[in-house]
């Protein structure tokens, strides 16, 4: 076996406070990237109104959903693009790339003139703007799991690498928070004509100040031993799609399909369901539905320490045996319009929801070889959470209106599930502790294991 699956010892890890500061550094990205999502479903109206007016508000609407589907379709893109750069010159070159990206481009949207004023190009350039947020987005996720993971302490990996799913929670109930500050503050036609913008442009200082904090870290032990290797392998494009490793990419879009329609069903259709399906009082749904996504913030870090004790595997397919169950039962009692039946509701969510999302950035980095791994995970994993997951709530309002059933979204939460639950049953390895230095897939490990060379460390 070549040097490149030796069990020499990686450079040592950071100090506590370094730790602290890149658990910060990580983080701050991914809670932009909910922070904005939450932002622009709030105020889909208003930027529908400005880009594309219209005598019909449900068309203003409509395009204006559209644009943000944009961003969708291009995080595979992303996924590459970054996660070549984090797997050939860092990974914190990756990240401080996709906040500088992701924070120009949410700051843009607050500053671009509307179709009033500069006709046909308003829209244009939203679009554009949306793809330049779709690409830095798709490489967020990857890199900033890869510095959290490559750097945590031993029996640590499953803690740290459960703060991007949490740090997206929370980025979520701030978005929203603020945006109901502002549609309080504002009157309609304020809102409507410039108060919308303001949240947006909170985006510079929070992407200025992450970008700060990231270009004063060093790159991870693991990259930095890869770099002195010679003899490891260089990452390619093509190795996004190689196809020795459709395996390991099956297993990515499995997991990260359930973890992103669990995750676009909390954060963004409940809310809708329980106004517009339930009639309950917006306001009630939407503290309602902040306190469910601060129960699941809560959990991923437990779900993470969990998953060192017991295994990812066992983790992700309890949460996805959980939701084959529950999902329907779940908008059963989130139908009943009772607010305490609707908490309870979504008190179970997160405690099914958890154990998936918190696992998700693990696997992600376990499972494929260290030199490639960002390269070929985040292209299974944003092929999970982009389209396919994105199109999830439209597909759970157009379900209830097709069968007027108000629990039938539980049905396509049920079916995701299931699909997730066999491939990862059949398919997926266990991966806790496997040494971040191999350059094979966690696959092959078993195979592996019978080579002449000595067997994996347990590597922090």
């Amino acid at each position: 076996m070549s040097t490149a699956d030796s069990t020499a010892l990686p450079p040592a890890l950071p100090s506590r406070a370094e730790q602290r500061r890149i658990a910060f550094a990580c983080i701050i990205g991914n809670f932009l990237e909910y922070f904005e999502f939450a932002l622009y479903g709030f105020f889909a109206v208003a930027i529908g109104a400005t880009f594309f007016p219209s005598d019909d508000p449900t068309t203003e609407l409509l395009q204006s959903l559209a644009v943000f589907g944009v961003a969708f379709l291009l995080r595979p893109v992303g996924g590459v693009v970054f996660g070549l750069i984090g797997d050939r010159i860092g990974r914190r070159a990756s990240l401080s790339l996709s906040i500088t990206m992701m924070g120009a481009a949410t700051t843009v949207i607050g500053l671009l003139p509307g179709y009033d004023t500069i006709g046909i190009a308003a829209p244009i350039l939203l679009v554009l703007v949306r793809c330049v947020q779709g690409l830095s987005v798709g490489g967020e996720w990857g890199a900033s799991s890869a510095f959290l993971i490559e750097t945590a302490g031993p029996g640590l990996r499953g803690q740290r690498g459960s703060y991007p799913s949490m740090a997206a929670a929370f980025g979520f109930i701030g978005g929203s928070a603020l945006a109901l500050g502002f549609g309080l503050a504002f009157t309609a036609d304020q809102m409507a004509d410039w108060a919308w913008r303001i949240p947006f442009l909170i985006a510079a200082p929070l992407s200025l100040l992450g970008l700060y904090i990231r270009r004063r870290l060093e790159d991870t032990p693991v990259f930095k031993e890869i770099e002195q290797a010679s003899d490891r392998p260089r990452a390619k494009l093509r190795d996004a799609v190689n196809p020795k490793l459709w395996r390991p990419l099956l297993i990515t879009f499995a997991f990260s399909w359930i973890c992103g329609v669990g995750l676009f069903y909390l954060t963004s259709y409940v809310v809708n369901f329980l106004s517009a399906t339930v009639k309950m009082e917006r306001t009630q749904s939407a503290l309602l539905v902040a306190i469910g996504l601060a129960v699941y913030a809560a959990l991923c870090p437990i779900a993470g320490r969990l998953s060192d004790r017991f295994g990812r595997r066992r983790t992700i397919l309890f949460g996805c045996i959980g939701h084959v169950v529950l999902a329907v039962p779940v908008f059963m009692l989130l139908s009943t319009g009772n607010a305490a039946l609707v908490l309870l509701a979504l008190v179970i969510y997160g405690v099914v929801q958890a154990p998936i999302n918190a696992n998700t950035s693990l696997v992600m980095i376990e499972l494929f070889p260290a030199s490639t791994r960002l390269t070929s995970g985040s292209l299974g994993f944003n092929l999970g959470v982009g389209p396919p997951s994105g199109f999830g709530p439209f597909l759970a309002a157009a379900l209830v209106a097709g069968t007027g059933l108000s629990y039938s979204p539980g049905f396509f939460l049920a079916g995701v599930a299931l699909f997730s639950l066999v491939v990862l049953f059949l398919m997926m390895p266990e991966t806790a502790g496997r040494d971040l230095l191999l350059e094979h897939d966690a696959v092959q490990d078993t195979a592996a294991a019978t080579d002449d060379a000595p067997p994996a460390r347990t590597a922090p």
